[in-house]
């Protein structure tokens, strides 16, 4: 079983303004995150500076910045506590931006190598906690900020989310859908 998640997405923004909301890790663009504290070193991050973020539903993680690179626009960070705990020793985060050339627009990776003792549920659940997260920072660079979109973006997707009944009451996707195409950042 591979340990490893890697989701991504083109964000319609420019690298330049998609870097800077990510690279001062404090994951503002994420309705469920509700405060990040630098320990120590504090804000700009730097690598080792250890995060200490509260979610909403009032989990705290504590992560250490591990790799930081303004040239190749890539970040690493460790997840190195939970409470409560989590169900596998280790998650290590990797996101990365590239420049897309045509358009004004950036390709963003999100992989994450967790440890052997990660399960099923532990992958599928950080493959759409990716998801969620790209179209949230699609909606926040875009500047869709109201209260009422966020917290439609903090629900969990319901895949596959785009289907219909059909007069015998089965399940069918949309004229026009793919599997491929059920997250879409427009």
């Amino acid at each position: 079983m591979s340990t490893n998640v890697t989701q991504s997405a083109v964000i319609q923004a420019p690298i330049e303004k998609v870097w800077e909301l990510l690279r001062p890790l404090d994951f503002k663009f994420l309705p469920t995150v509700e405060k990040v504290e630098p320990e120590g070193k504090g804000f700009p991050a730097t690598v080792g500076t250890v995060f200490s973020i509260r979610y909403k539903d009032s989990t705290v993680q504590k992560i250490k910045l591990m790799g930081l690179s303004d040239i190749s626009h890539t970040l690493t960070y460790d997840v190195i506590e939970s409470q409560p705990a989590v169900k596998y020793s280790s998650a290590l985060h990797t996101i990365q931006l590239k420049r897309v050339s045509m358009g004004n627009n950036t390709f963003m990776t999100w992989t994450t190598d967790f440890s052997k003792d990660a399960g099923q549920d532990v992958l599928q659940d950080s493959k759409y906690k990716k998801l969620e997260a790209f179209k949230s920072l699609h909606a926040f660079v875009m500047g869709s900020k109201s209260i009422a979109f966020y917290r439609q973006l903090s629900e969990p997707t319901r895949f596959p989310s785009n289907t219909s009944s059909n007069s015998d009451g089965k399940k069918d996707m949309l004229k026009g859908d793919s599997p491929d195409s059920r997250v879409s950042l427009d």
